[in-house]
């Protein structure tokens, strides 16, 4: 076993937590779906935090060349996919109880500034990570320019305060995470 595979052993359990978290969290909202009310916002939030996950656990196969992990290279990376993991869960509402309707516009109000938050520490933790792994302020800025976009845009999400700037951040994002998904996909076939 090499030490990329141990360390990503690691990682890729926080990963599956995360997407057990997603996924149980939308079967639970296909099984009320009799009492569930929509959100756009919250959808659009929901595919954001999914394909940021996918995304992330892909970008990690590019440290499948380190021969040599010090702390900081375990941690930090740990530490990043663990916010990941929060967010994954925050953004599922907990199960209702008997007969209660789920209403996601509801809950969006009312957790939304946490889950937007955790999207926003994920970005500057990733793009303090980078920045430690890079030579350059350019190759810091080529291999960043994802999460600065993300950053600034979760910034003005957690700051909006009209439903169409909310709706229009959350689109955004996800737009965003679609494109960083695919791309960081596509590296595993090269």
């Amino acid at each position: 076993m090499t030490s990329f595979e141990f360390v990503f052993g690691l990682i890729s359990v926080i990963t599956s937590l995360a997407l057990t978290q997603l996924l149980s969290g939308m079967v639970a909202l296909y099984r009320f779906a009799d009492r569930l009310r929509l959100s756009w916002r919250h959808a659009f939030w929901s595919a954001t935090a999914l394909m940021l996950l996918i995304g992330n656990w892909s970008a990690l196969w590019g440290m499948r060349n380190i021969q040599t992990w010090g702390v900081l290279d375990v941690l930090i990376p740990l530490l990043y996919t663990s916010v990941l993991y929060a967010f994954c869960d925050m953004v599922m509402p907990d199960k209702p109880a008997e007969g209660e309707v789920v209403d996601l516009r509801e809950y969006h109000v009312r957790e939304g500034k946490r889950y937007k938050m955790l999207q926003l520490i994920f970005a500057v933790l990733v793009i303090g990570a980078l920045a430690d792994s890079t030579a350059s302020i350019t190759q810091w800025a080529g291999k960043s320019m994802f999460a600065i976009v993300a950053a600034v845009i979760g910034t003005v999400a957690l700051h909006a305060r009209s439903v169409w700037l909310d709706t229009a951040t959350a689109a955004a994002l996800t737009a965003l995470s679609a494109l960083f998904m695919v791309l960081r996909l596509h590296v595993l076939s090269t």
